[in-house]
């Protein structure tokens, strides 16, 4: 049966990876929660938001997400999470008095296609802020065009190399992997009691940010993980066998797994029908639906240090929760949640700054965010452009992601 549902996954990936490239705009999420690419182009799609009367005008906020190819299950969340801030935005009275609209760019699943998205997305007149790529590497490629059009944009990756450009433009709602890190290490070696782990990363800019801070991390509490115990992969493979048979005979007593949700599901599947039994604890992605729903029973036994669990129980995050299930009959993931909530706190900064088209007023109104309650964490400025204060420690147990504990950073 495992050995079914792996091939069964590693054939969706490749039938995926053929996914045609258009830049579409995808129309109202169907019950189901797919996010439909659809026949009208970008440039035409606001949204199909029905204004309430008395909007004062509008204001339009971009979207960027992998609505084709290898990615479009990320696509459809974070979707699905910004048309959720849309309507309870609009519902409420809009922004400032104003309407709010929604205009959509495809990245695809390549980093040029996710930078031509984001540039034709910076270049709509009407687009005062938008959210970006949920892939750090496309962030960071994107960060000059940024800072050359003046133009928040809200990051959608956790890399902690995002803000080393020091970009007076980007955001972040996640916490960055510097912080993601510690946090990472002390679950592996505190709550797993790991003495000598190996570590699984991808080799993407996300997957060294964070093996680095991990590996940094481990050491101040008195654990260095060797040369030889760091085993890095290309963000597309699929044969993990080598690896695992490695980190079998490494002599290693626990696993750290740092990427992102398809191969963190494949990798999954793949230790399970290898037989590794060890403690193991991965990255966010490993709490992931998109990786629970993938990787099925494989995916059961993974701690992670996660953004985002619909098992959380503060009043913001289980209202976000239950509300997504509602609207699209399943459980919401990170990159809905974080979609939905950089929208969130784009709509502050507006309301802090008394404005929705000045983008330099709103940019620096974003400084002054202090404990605004959000449904995935508690928000205040840092230095870094990063607002997240806090993750979860969770445990995949019967296809979901339990939540052990909140661990807060400052």
């Amino acid at each position: 049966m495992k050995t079914r549902r792996l091939i069964a996954l590693t054939m969706a990936l490749a039938m995926t990876a053929m996914a045609g490239c258009s830049t579409t705009a995808p129309t109202q999420p169907a019950a189901s929660g797919a996010a439909s690419a659809a026949a009208s182009t970008a440039a035409s799609a606001s949204t199909e938001s029905k204004a309430a009367a008395g909007f004062d005008g509008s204001v339009t906020f971009g979207v960027v997400a992998p609505i084709t190819g290898t990615n479009k299950m990320v696509g459809e969340y974070v979707v699905n999470g910004a048309k959720l801030a849309l309507k309870e935005i609009n519902d409420a009275g809009g922004i400032n008095g104003k309407e709010l609209k929604l205009v959509f760019e495809d990245e695809v699943d390549n980093q040029q296609a996710s930078v031509n998205a984001m540039v034709k997305i910076m270049n709509y007149p009407d687009v005062v802020s938008f959210f970006g790529s949920t892939y750090s590497a496309n962030c960071i490629a994107a960060s000059p065009n940024v800072r050359e059009k003046k133009i928040p944009m809200f990051a959608g990756g956790s890399s902690a190399n995002i803000p080393k450009d020091a970009n007076p433009y980007v955001w972040q709602a996640r916490m960055t992997d510097d912080q993601s890190g510690m946090l990472l290490a002390k679950a592996a070696t505190q709550n797993l009691e790991m003495k000598n782990p190996a570590i699984l990363y991808s080799t993407e800019s996300f997957g060294t940010g964070l093996r680095d801070q991990t590996i940094k991390a481990l050491k101040k509490l008195g654990i260095t993980v060797p040369d030889k115990n760091q085993f890095g992969y290309v963000n597309d493979e699929k044969n993990f066998a080598p690896m695992i048979a490695q980190i079998q005979n490494s002599g290693a007593d626990g696993l750290i797994a740092i990427g992102n949700q398809m191969p963190a599901a494949v990798i999954c599947q793949q230790i399970d029908a290898s037989g590794l039994d060890m403690p193991m604890i991965g990255s966010s992605s490993w709490a992931s639906a998109v990786c629970r729903q993938n990787a099925g029973a494989s995916a059961d036994g993974w701690y992670g240090v996660a953004d985002w669990t619909v098992e959380v129980t503060t009043e913001e995050g289980k209202k976000f929760a239950q509300t997504y299930k509602d609207t699209y009959k399943a459980d919401s993931d990170m990159p809905a949640v974080a979609a939905y909530d950089s929208i969130m706190l784009f709509k502050n900064a507006c309301e802090i700054a008394k404005t929705t088209t000045d983008k330099e007023a709103i940019n620096n109104a974003l400084k002054e965010i202090k404990d605004y309650k959000g449904a995935m964490s508690t928000y205040t400025y840092a230095e870094n452009h990063c607002f997240s204060t806090s993750q979860f420690l969770t445990l995949n147990k019967n296809g979901l992601a339990t939540m052990i504990d909140t661990v807060k950073t400052r």
